[in-house]
């Protein structure tokens, strides 16, 4: 009877630690061998306000998070022989999550700047992409250079690097939303006088809203702090090299090109 006790008690804390799935990798750092655990899973964290990146879209009746930054976890967790899990959370909220094991890796186009680096490591650049200035419709012609948004209301989605560079803007007065929609809503009503994304999500907006435009501005970045890439926890360089592999074959292939593509096309369905 002791040895049955015994028996028991390890199947169910070995049942117990393969529900938990937290931890992308099996005993053997490989993937998981068949008929002896469940299949792992992996966590994402993203906020799924920012299309085309990641967005929630109607698909056959059910509400579901898309665009090109979720392909690219779903390539990610394919080659990992890992199923996907994906937690939509406010942006300012990420990284905390990702330091708290909340997570496991973070993608929502994210720019790796200096300040995030000190808490979290960051993949290669996977996706370039400009900064980008929307506007009333009609406004066009006081909106041409930066100097323009000197002293103005401007709207920014909170912890982004637009708020940084909002922030470097003499004057300025800023609102700082965890939302893109309600930022966009502000925009709408007048209680700020622009808004400022990075360019492919200011686009979709001027395509899709007919009562904003996206103004002739031009921000000037360094490369560096342009670029989108995926963040992990400090010192998990497995699964950094791990992700790294991934989108060194999807940029090669030139799959994330038509991700980009795909979830632009879907906005607009």
């Amino acid at each position: 009877m002791k040895k049955m006790v015994t028996a028991l008690a390890v199947i169910l804390m070995t049942a117990a630690l393969s529900a938990c799935g937290a931890d992308p990798k099996n005993e053997n750092g490989g993937a998981p061998v068949a008929d002896e655990q469940p299949k792992m899973k992996i966590v994402l964290g993203t906020s799924a306000d920012y299309a085309p990146y990641e967005f929630h879209k109607m698909i056959d009746g059910k509400d579901q998070i898309v665009g090109f930054d979720i392909e690219i976890a779903k390539e990610i967790a394919k080659d990992l022989g890992a199923e996907l899990e994906i937690q939509d959370m406010d942006f300012g909220g990420l990284l905390l999550a990702l330091n708290a094991d909340k997570v496991d890796f973070v993608i929502s186009g994210m720019t790796p700047d200096e300040e995030r680096k000190k808490e979290v490591d960051f993949t290669d650049i996977y996706y370039m992409a400009g900064q980008g200035v929307l506007i009333k419709a009609g406004e066009e012609g006081n909106y041409s250079s930066l100097d323009d948004l000197k002293g103005k209301k401007i709207g920014v989605q909170q912890g982004s690097i637009q708020e940084g560079i909002a922030k470097e803007i003499e004057g300025a007065k800023l609102t700082s939303l965890a939302k893109i929609p309600e930022l966009v809503m502000e925009l709408n009503s007048g209680r700020v006088d622009a808004l400022i994304l990075e360019k492919p999500v200011a686009q979709q907006y001027d395509e899709k809203q007919k009562e904003i435009v996206l103004s002739g501005i031009e921000i000037e970045q360094p490369e560096e702090e342009a670029g989108a890439a995926i963040a992990v926890k400090k010192g998990n360089k497995e699964l950094l090299d791990n992700i790294n592999k991934t989108l060194e074959r999807l940029k090669a292939n030139g799959d994330i090109d038509r991700f980009v593509i795909e979830a632009n096309e879907l906005v607009g369905e």
